[in-house]
């Protein structure tokens, strides 16, 4: 005990340290960024999946199309009814008409002026009675409409699978504020430990200006965070069709549940009812119908057409205002110079066209499913092992803070520690968020995508 007084009495006592003169440590540590408050009510992610479906304007441009289509069955449907036509004319002429009457015992008939006026009316009535090309185009017009409806689904399912995966990286994103507003509040503190430490005189002032560079580029980790989240939602609005970005996210109550099966059996699943695919197998339908088209070009029509006429002043030598007339005319093509020919090989040739993109957009969607699976394979992997490697840095953060406070690490090994335990995290998130992403990407790409937000 006695030996301990002599050396506490033996050292030079603690004096206080002062900044060299226009040193940066002298200016007064910038306060913390507080968090975000929040802008807005609480935008549910199926909240928001149904405001895109009623409002998006690119779902609404898809639904206009399969509407477009459904009257494309009307236009084929009227090719097959009869046609009536109603024509008036009024005519004023600059010489009076004549009239020419017979009076009782005369032999020479007499000339009497008319009107200047020539009143006429028609009345005509057609109908193709007989036209093969017609029913192929009426068969092609209703299957246009399924594949506009097909597409129509495709996009509303690209649309929703996009704002899923913008709600969930504005969650991860803010996550990642709240993360980095802690990682600035603790690096603060250090910061001004370590003023305090170098103002007494037991650090030296190179390691209290590296506390605080760690603080400044903390506080900076905050403010890029929060204005990343401030973009997230901004694009969420664009997708939705709003005009403000005064709400915020929350996490769902149930997360999405993942898609699990064989390869085989999930591509087999994709290709029943990917909606592109049903689409290209339509449109192959519709190409080998035009085979049909070209052939009914060789056959002849029957049409039926009908006119009833009123002349005042009468053109008939009878003095009758009114005449009719009934037509029918069957019409054989005999050559019309190779047209026909060429539309065989036309339809031939779109076939095999057909026939090649469907089979192009079976291997699309088995690369999809396959990329999808792996990359959900990977994702879950990586954030086992993200959230071993986030675990370890917390606890050699807490391990080197304390031997700094006892003297036995440098500023720089707390430096490390600080910027690894803030990349741990940040890892972490992402790759949550990785995990999420490919869950839904692997639902897309199996087809069971539901609007909802869930999988099937």
């Amino acid at each position: 005990m006695i030996a301990l007084l002599l050396i506490a009495q033996a050292l030079p006592p603690v004096q206080a340290v002062q900044p060299p003169p226009g040193s940066s440590i002298r200016a007064p540590l910038p306060d913390l960024t507080p968090e975000a408050p929040p802008e807005g009510p609480v935008l549910t992610l199926p909240a928001a999946l149904e405001a895109a479906r009623e409002q998006s304007p690119d779902l609404a441009v898809a639904i206009e199309r399969v509407r477009l289509a459904e009257n494309n069955v009307q236009r084929a449907w009227a090719t097959l009814k009869p046609t009536l036509t109603a024509t008036g004319t009024l005519t004023y002429n600059n010489e009076p008409s004549a009239i020419f009457t017979f009076p009782a015992g005369a032999t020479q008939p007499t000339f009497l002026p008319g009107s200047h006026w020539t009143r006429a009316g028609s009345l005509q009535l057609a109908w193709n009675l007989l036209n093969l090309r017609a029913f192929p185009a009426l068969a092609t017009a209703r299957q246009q409409v399924h594949v506009s409806r097909f597409t129509e689904t495709q996009q509303r399912q690209e649309l929703l699978l996009s704002v899923a995966a913008i709600y969930y990286s504005g969650l991860t994103l803010r996550e990642l504020a709240q993360v980095a507003v802690a990682q600035a509040r603790a690096t603060r503190a250090h910061a001004l430990e370590a003023q305090a430490r170098y103002e007494a005189g037991l650090i030296h002032l190179s390691s209290a200006l590296r506390a605080r560079i760690d603080y400044l580029r903390a506080d900076q980790e905050t403010r890029r965070a929060q204005f990343a989240y401030g973009a997230a939602k901004s694009q969420l609005a664009a997708l939705l069709d709003r005009r403000d970005a005064a709400f915020e996210l929350a996490d769902p109550p149930q997360p999405s549940s993942e898609i699990r099966g064989a390869f085989k059996e999930l591509v087999e699943r994709a290709l029943r009812e990917r909606p592109e695919i049903a689409a290209a197998r339509a449109n192959e339908e519709i190409a080998a119908r035009l085979k049909t088209d070209a052939w009914a070009q060789f056959a002849p029509s029957l049409a039926v057409t009908g006119a009833g006429r009123y002349n005042d002043p009468p053109i008939s030598s009878s003095g009758d205002n009114r005449t009719w007339a009934v037509a029918v005319s069957l019409t054989l093509p005999l050559y019309d110079g190779g047209f026909r020919y060429v539309a065989l090989k036309d339809a031939d040739s779109q076939m095999r066209q057909a026939r090649a993109q469907t089979r192009s957009e079976g291997a699309r969607i088995e690369d999809e499913l396959r990329r999808a699976m792996l990359d959900l394979e990977s994702a879950r992997a990586l954030r086992e092992e993200t959230d071993q490697a986030l675990i370890v840095s917390r606890e050699n953060e807490r391990l080197i803070r304390a031997q700094f406070a006892a003297g036995t690490s440098s500023q720089v090994e707390v430096s490390d520690a600080e910027a690894a335990l803030f990349q741990s995290e940040s890892s972490a998130l992402q790759q949550r968020l990785a995990v999420q992403l490919a869950s839904l990407r692997l639902a897309k790409a199996v087809g069971a995508f539901d609007p909802g937000g869930e999988a099937k």
